[in-house]
């Protein structure tokens, strides 16, 4: 979600989410040794501070395991959960509950959200919980789904079953086999799944850290197709329009609103002038090193002034939870 496509979302509707926002900073994305990152070494630094070769899921350089701010919001009594529209062991949320030396072991992380503490988890991947004979794609034989009944999670398999569940359950929502399905498709949006993580985890008087990523953006720009590309960063808007009202009631909530990376080189190169209609166009399919927006609003949203490395975002995070 580069600047450009920020731009895009906030011409086309007057009253875009992201005009609330009082602190506004840039990210320069790249990883530890390439210009160009992926989406496990720019999650992992955003996850915990640290920079890291493309493709590691929050481990170092030696693949040693880095502490993540959900691990260490939990030592410190915090909540901790999240919702993508992408498979939940995908490469971004994974960087915030697992450690692993490739992005592309999704089997092994989907094992590790057994022991990472998740109050709540809620997107795509039902195939990577489950053994092939019970119409999964594990070849181990492993039932993850009820590994994490007998640890008290409620599992759901749809939105209605979400929207019914009680905000004191641990909460797994596995939506699809794999991604969920195009904004277009669902009737339901990010927002409405925003909203109920936020009911499970505000339950913890101490607060909670929550991840929520409009996974399909990055997809839509790797096929650039602008069509898509919009219809999602809608759907983002309405997480974002979500948490912005749980923050101004709250009082005592920072909300940050960033990208790990660019992708395809989007620009905006016509269009009539109220933006009815825009005329959108991509120099590729690839993520470039194009620097990317951090909004803030909320207690500490200053911190985010400026222009910094990506892993200087996970470490003001982890500067905030230490007061």
């Amino acid at each position: 979600m580069g600047l450009n496509y920020v731009a895009a979302n906030v011409l086309m509707h007057s009253d875009n989410p992201f005009r609330k926002f009082t602190s506004v900073g840039l990210s320069i994305t790249r990883s530890i040794d390439k210009l160009i990152t992926d989406s496990g070494a720019a999650a992992t630094a955003i996850a915990t501070g640290y920079p890291t070769k493309n493709h590691y899921i929050s481990v170092d350089t030696t693949y040693n395991s880095l502490l993540t701010v959900f691990e260490y919001a939990q030592k410190s009594g915090l909540e901790t959960g999240l919702v993508v529209t992408d498979n939940i062991p995908g490469a971004t949320p994974a960087a915030f509950y697992a450690h692993q030396k490739s992005r592309r072991n999704y089997f092994d992380i989907a094992k590790q959200i057994i022991r990472s503490n998740l109050k709540v988890a809620i997107g795509g991947g039902k195939k990577f919980y489950l053994p092939l004979e019970k119409g999964g794609s594990r070849e181990d034989s492993i039932d993850l789904i009820e590994e994490l009944q007998s640890r008290d999670y409620k599992i759901c398999y749809n939105f209605n079953d979400l929207a019914e569940s009680s905000p004191y359950d641990k909460l797994i929502g596995l939506l699809s086999f794999e991604g969920l399905p195009v904004a277009e498709e669902r009737n339901y949006t990010l927002g409405n799944l925003t909203s109920i993580a936020i009911e499970h985890l505000n339950t913890n008087n101490n607060g909670f850290v929550m991840l929520v990523e409009g996974s399909q953006i990055d997809w839509a720009g790797h096929d650039t197709n602008y069509v898509y590309l919009l219809s999602e960063l809608e759907d983002f808007s309405s997480a974002v329009e979500t948490s912005l009202a749980f923050a101004e009631n709250d009082g005592n909530t920072l909300v940050v609103v960033t990208s790990d990376h660019e992708t395809g080189g989007m620009t905006i190169t016509g269009g009539s002038f109220n933006a009815d209609s825009l005329k959108i166009e991509f120099i590729g399919t690839h993520h470039t090193a194009g620097m990317v927006g951090v909004f803030a609003f909320g207690p500490g949203s200053e911190l985010f002034n400026g222009i910094y490395d990506i892993y200087m975002i996970g470490r003001k995070l982890f500067k905030l939870l230490d007061k």
